[in-house]
């Protein structure tokens, strides 16, 4: 069992991680805007929107030293659903590592939808969360934290394939957007 903390763990995607976490029998700590700086997890999860990570890191990256966190964010351009938000050639996942060098920075969650994650179901499939980073350890203790869910959990490669995962992102949520896959839709690994 790991203590799992969520910043945004309210929110419609880090509620439905928190229950997957909890279902698998790990602590829950779901922390709000109120954070007061109490001991984090071993686990921490940024379930918040992109444009409240950066402020979020600044004021409290300094309680992340030695965690796992992992980002789940996809920084999409909401103006026009067309472009990632990060300069060409980098992920947000990298640039987070950056500002964070004593976390092991995971990317994971951001290519799932609430009910997927709700299930671990994408259509009758075991929904597929994939993670990317640099820690071969960090990954390891996310999937034995996951251990007992009915998902799928992939090991993604390194961190540089937060690029790929970011823009898989962009890409599911024009789909949904669109109405060609709902909440429930995704990625699906076989």
């Amino acid at each position: 069992m790991a203590k799992i903390s969520i910043f945004g763990g309210r929110g419609m995607i880090g509620s439905q991680i928190a229950k997957l976490f909890a279902r698998c029998g790990n602590e829950i700590d779901i922390i709000g805007r109120d954070y007061d700086g109490h001991e984090l997890g071993n686990i921490v999860v940024l379930a918040v929107k992109f444009p409240d990570l950066a402020p979020l890191v600044e004021t409290h990256g300094k309680h992340f030293a030695g965690k796992i966190v992992i980002d789940i964010t996809n920084p999409i351009s909401f103006a026009n659903l067309d472009e990632l938000l990060v300069p060409q050639g980098t992920s947000n996942a990298e640039i987070l590592a950056g500002k964070l060098p004593q976390s092991q920075v995971v990317k994971g969650f951001n290519i799932n939808f609430s009910d997927s994650l709700a299930t671990c179901q994408v259509k009758g499939n075991p929904a597929s969360l994939l993670f990317a980073s640099d820690s071969q350890e960090a990954k390891q203790a996310i999937f034995a934290a996951l251990a007992n869910s009915d998902a799928k959990l992939v090991d993604a490669g390194k961190l540089q394939r937060a690029r790929l995962l970011e823009s898989a992102g962009l890409l599911l949520i024009n789909l949904a957007i669109s109405g060609q896959i709902q909440r429930d839709g995704g990625l699906v690994i076989i």
